[in-house]
């Protein structure tokens, strides 16, 4: 990996990150990195000129061209969050300049596109952290540790609820409405099947259903999904952006202040002593040393978890990358095998049959 100038040798310079592609997230990026005591905005790029007021507002140079960016400002790390399509190519020019980067999930709309990107940024020794900012979470975080400590005892099952109502504007945007890169599962989606690869071990094989009945789009609106871990639990997503609904991560987790907030949860994990739900964070487990059986009584505990944003916590944890102080929770190779997974579930429903996963 390449050297990094002064922080082998206990100076702590604010680490330069530039943005590329304006749009909501790369903006609320942009808000992040410049209120962070880790990182300075350095600069930002978006093909689209009209982003150029932005950044006069916030302060920081604005440029349409990637290369010309990372010329002129020399960052050491760059948030990419332009359109899933431009992914590679964005990768590819900060990979040969060696700059470390944080692409926005998914890591690429084909997996063609997401093989090259962990190609090119191997070949060229860079950091790579993909932006699955849930498993940040502390809701995850903990499911996570509960999970593997063994207090449900070994992992039978999950499932999950992502259902809600998206308003009509939402598919004024052309690509959100057609393949390759649209609909819920590689949208939205892709959080979960992350989660799960993240909490529950491997996926081994999908069979999934969709539907596009209430929205008549090319994408699907709904989805039920079947799944197999290789560690031999199972487990269920029913998802749906065409309903009225409270159960889906964003509405009950706070994350995001656009939702409507419920206090309901949308995760479920069942092992064989006890479940957890998340992200109410209750475990439901009988008393110690009672007897086991549907007549007897289960004994609710909740958990006790900090409220914290995971988009700032990635942050934190890329600048971390950058210095050589931790391993990306998510690299290229990772990121890749969420993005197969989902893939198959779509492979899956276009057949009508099984499909078992290979990485």
């Amino acid at each position: 990996m390449q050297m990094q100038v002064g922080w082998t040798d206990g100076m702590s310079a604010p680490i330069k990150i530039v943005v590329i592609g304006l749009g909501w997230i790369g903006r609320k990026h942009a808000t992040l990195i410049s209120s962070s005591d880790q990182c300075v905005l350095a600069g930002v790029c978006d093909v689209d000129s009209s982003h150029q007021s932005y950044a006069e507002q916030i302060g920081v140079p604005f440029y349409d061209n990637v290369d010309e960016l990372i010329s002129a400002v020399q960052p050491d790390g760059a948030v990419i969050a332009t359109p899933n399509s431009h992914h590679f190519s964005v990768a590819q020019i900060c990979a040969r300049r060696k700059v470390d980067i944080l692409i926005e999930k998914p890591i690429a709309d084909t997996l063609v596109q997401s093989q090259r990107i962990v190609d090119v940024t191997k070949e060229q020794d860079v950091h790579v952290v993909i932006g699955h900012h849930r498993r940040h979470s502390p809701f995850i975080q903990m499911a996570k540790s509960v999970v593997e400590n063994g207090e449900l005892g070994k992992l039978v099952g999950v499932m999950m609820l992502w259902t809600l109502m998206k308003p009509a504007d939402y598919f004024d945007v052309n690509w959100r409405t057609t393949r390759p890169g649209g609909g819920p599962m590689l949208i939205n989606l892709i959080h979960e099947i992350d989660i799960l690869r993240f909490v529950c071990g491997e996926i081994r094989q999908v069979f999934a259903h969709v539907s596009s009945e209430n929205r008549n789009l090319e994408v699907e609106d709904s989805l039920s999904i079947s799944l197999s871990f290789e560690n031999g639990a199972l487990g269920n997503i029913f998802a749906s952006d065409s309903v009225p609904s409270p159960w889906s991560y964003e509405a009950t987790t706070r994350e995001n202040p656009h939702y409507f907030y419920s206090e309901e949860n949308c995760y479920q994990f069942f092992g064989t002593n006890g479940a957890l739900a998340v992200p109410g964070m209750e475990i439901w487990k009988y008393t110690s040393g009672s007897s086991t059986g549907w007549q007897y009584p289960l004994e609710k505990k909740s958990l006790e978890v900090s409220q914290e944003d995971p988009l700032h916590s990635q942050l934190d944890h890329f600048c971390r990358v950058i210095r050589g102080e931790e391993s990306s929770l998510i690299n290229a190779e990772d990121g890749m095998r969420t993005l197969v997974t989902a893939h198959a579930v779509l492979e899956s429903a276009e057949k009508q049959m099984p499909v078992e996963i290979t990485h």
